[in-house]
């Protein structure tokens, strides 16, 4: 059997295998993630973690030992954790039942010695009745129908009875004294027994079990206040570029897709014994409503800026070279870099404004081989 095939059917066959050939080699190019070179603002940073802390938080200790009954700001235990209490606000009592009986001993001898202190003192009616009777001896003498020596026995029983009433006075009082002291000091004992918020704000903490007991000191609530600052910390060797009065770009994991300009309110003197990193305070502009204690994040504290410089991004530099595709094939670059952060660098020579550089994978890709492009958008940091 004889087949002819035209030359119109060669060509088209032709073309066909073309055609194939080209998508199996364009297939075979691999993908390469590029960003776009642009200008921007290039900053210089250190980079540090971030904390919202409280501003105060107060631990509360037991004061005496007992057993122990939430109140109920904080009944449900763990559960409470977070709610708004208000300064003096009950949290929970210790029942200290020995310390309540020689109370209310101790109220009823005081209230007893008060009852008897109204009543008149042993000595004063004797001595009223010496005092009358020297008044008579008195009048009797003076018209001579009683010896002067019985007069002056008479005024020696009544200054004699003077003294008692005022040494029973001085025992009355003292007496008194000595019940209502002990009295106020047992109801400042259990006073002790009533636990109470010590300042504004919220139950961070709860260690008390209701109706479990606790010993003098032990640790029973935490309460901290609504306010909150920013803790950052950074490393040793970053430190010494730290300054008050520096801005910082401050990303909180809470908020993804948000960042926040803040300014560094002070650098602590003294690092962490642990980490050997350095506490940053720093003052958040504009915080949101809903920021809480304990969120984290990353900043990045500018230590200088140059306006209008090219921006690379920081993952598209092995050192100082870079892989660039250009007409789609693959060209290697040596990067001059400026100012520098995690995110993006600036480039003061080796790439022009415009051109795409590789951000990921640039081991799979060789200069002067072919790739295909995907364009990524990188966002850039905001900077005040």
């Amino acid at each position: 059997m004889n087949f002819r095939f035209s030359a119109r059917s060669l060509w088209l066959l032709g073309a066909a295998a073309v055609a194939i050939l080209a998508i199996i080699f364009y297939a075979t190019i691999p993908v390469a993630e590029v960003a776009v070179v642009r200008r921007g603002t290039a900053i210089s940073a250190v980079y540090g973690t971030v904390r919202i802390e409280p501003t105060v938080a107060i631990p509360v200790h037991a004061q005496n030992a007992g057993y122990i009954h939430l109140a109920p700001a904080v009944a449900a235990g763990r559960g409470a954790i977070g709610k708004t209490v208000a300064k003096g606000e009950l949290l929970a009592t210790i029942a200290d039942e020995a310390t309540a009986r020689q109370l209310k001993q101790a109220r009823g001898d005081l209230q007893a010695a008060r009852q008897r202190a109204a009543l008149p003192l042993p000595s004063a009616e004797p001595l009223k009745a010496a005092e009358d009777n020297a008044q008579r001896l008195e009048k009797l003498t003076a018209l001579n129908n009683v010896p002067a020596v019985e007069y002056e026995k008479a005024r020696s029983e009544v200054n004699r009875l003077r003294g008692l009433v005022e040494a029973e006075r001085i025992e009355r009082d003292r007496n008194l004294a000595s019940l209502d002291e002990a009295v106020k000091k047992l109801e400042a004992q259990m006073k002790n027994s009533e636990i109470r918020a010590p300042i504004d704000g919220l139950i961070t903490a709860i260690q008390a079990i209701d109706g479990t007991l606790v010993a003098e000191g032990n640790p029973l609530f935490t309460v901290a206040s609504r306010t909150n600052y920013v803790r950052g910390e950074v490393n040793e060797e970053d430190v010494g570029e730290v300054k008050p009065g520096m801005r910082a770009i401050l990303q909180v994991y809470a908020f993804r897709t948000r960042q926040f300009a803040a300014k560094v309110a002070a650098v602590q003197p003294a690092a962490d014994p642990d980490t050997q990193r350095y506490a940053v305070v720093l003052d958040l502009q504009n915080p949101p409503e809903n920021l809480m204690a304990g969120m984290t994040g990353e900043m990045n504290i500018v230590t200088g800026r140059h306006e209008n410089a090219l921006l690379v991004p920081t993952r598209a530099l092995i050192a100082d070279q870079a892989l660039v595709v250009k007409h789609g094939t693959v060209r290697s670059r040596t990067v001059k870099v400026g100012l520098r952060t995690l995110e993006y660098s600036e480039a003061l020579s080796g790439v022009a404004e415009g051109e795409h550089v590789v951000i990921s994978d640039q081991d799979k890709l060789r200069p002067g081989h072919f790739a295909r492009q995907r364009i990524v958008a990188v966002p850039r940091p905001t900077v005040q």
